[in-house]
Order: structure tokens, then C-alpha cells, then sequence
């Protein structure tokens, strides 16, 4: 009889274990969707890639291992990347500070120049990467712009947003909260 009770305890502490579980990850999957961003399973990594910067210096995504890493594909030419800008400096600004950094790769055909001016211009601060080739465009298998990727500490893919968005949103800054403070 003790050892039936014995049973019976262990298989309900296996289930409230896996139903707690399940819980928590539904729950993580909401922040996802309440910001408007995909959630991506698998634990697949982000590709890395070499891309210039504005400064001309070649900058490596796993150099950001250990970060968040929010990763937007965009273009001068491209209304709706230049739509969502505003929003994507001001998160920036807000997370700049912490264990996150902030990736706009640039996949304007006519190089450097055209971006350098417009980045001036608008005075954004974040960090600008040009992929004039669209190698990381191909690596990423993005289709259309603006979309944009969320990469974890341990550099796997986690999240896909394709079109623009409100990345000032305080459902966003939630979800980066919790990504950050994760510690990877």
C-alpha cells in the first residue's frame, strides 16, 4: 500500500512538473504574440555573417554573443522600414544600456552612401550594417522588408516579425525585459 501511495505521488509530481512547464512556455509564447512577433521553436541558430558598418569597419553577429540581438533588414527606398524607424531609435535609446544590441542591416543596392546620409539626417544612433550583395538577406531567407529577427544570448533564433511595426510598444519592451533578464 505505501509503495502504490509512493507511485501515485511521484506520477502527480511528474505531471504538475510538465503541466507547470507547458504553462510557462505558452506563457513566454504570448509575450511573443502580444508584441507582434513570431516565435520561432527549434532552438535554431542565427547564420553569422561579416558586414561593413558606416565607419567602414567589418562587424560579425556572433561578436554579439551573450546580447539580445534585434536584427532588422531594411532600405532607404523601402516606405515602411522608414516608417518604423522612429520607433526602433526610441527602443534603442530605452535598451541601449543593457545586454542588447541593435542591428539594422541596410540592403540598399547603391552602397554606403545613400544610408550614411539618410542615418545622418534622422540622427539615429543605433548600429547600421550594409549588405549591398544581400548575403545576409539570402542567409536569413527573408523575402521581404522590413522584417526583423530577435536572437537570443546563446544566438539562436527566436522571433520573426515581417512588416513594419511599433517597436516603441510597451508589449515589445515587455518581451525585451524578459529576454534580457533570461541571462542567456
Amino acid at each position: 500500500m505505501l509503495k502504490k501511495g509512493i507511485f501515485i505521488l511521484c506520477q502527480l509530481s511528474i505531471f504538475v512538473f510538465f503541466t507547470l512547464s507547458l504553462s510557462s512556455e505558452l506563457k513566454k509564447e504570448d509575450h511573443f504574440l502580444d508584441a507582434g512577433i513570431q516565435p520561432i521553436k527549434g532552438g535554431k541558430k542565427a547564420p553569422n555573417f561579416s558586414l561593413k558598418d558606416l565607419q567602414g569597419r567589418p562587424r560579425e553577429l556572433k561578436d554579439f554573443k551573450g546580447k539580445v540581438v534585434f536584427l532588422n533588414f531594411w532600405a532607404t527606398w523601402c516606405g515602411p522600414c522608414k516608417e518604423e524607424m522612429p520607433s526602433m531609435e526610441e527602443l534603442w535609446k530605452q535598451f541601449k544600456d543593457k545586454d542588447f544590441v541593435f542591428l539594422a542591416i541596410s540592403v540598399d543596392y547603391a552602397g554606403m552612401k545613400p544610408v550614411k546620409e539618410y542615418i545622418e539626417k534622422h540622427r539615429y544612433t543605433f548600429l547600421v550594417l550594409i549588405d549591398p550583395g544581400g548575403k545576409a538577406l539570402d542567409l536569413f531567407q527573408v523575402r521581404g522588408i522590413p522584417t526583423t529577427f530577435l536572437i537570443d544570448q546563446k544566438g539562436g533564433l527566436i522571433g520573426r516579425a515581417i512588416g513594419p511595426r511599433d517597436w516603441n510598444h510597451p508589449e515589445v519592451k515587455s518581451l525585451l525585459k524578459i529576454l534580457i533578464e533570461k541571462n542567456g
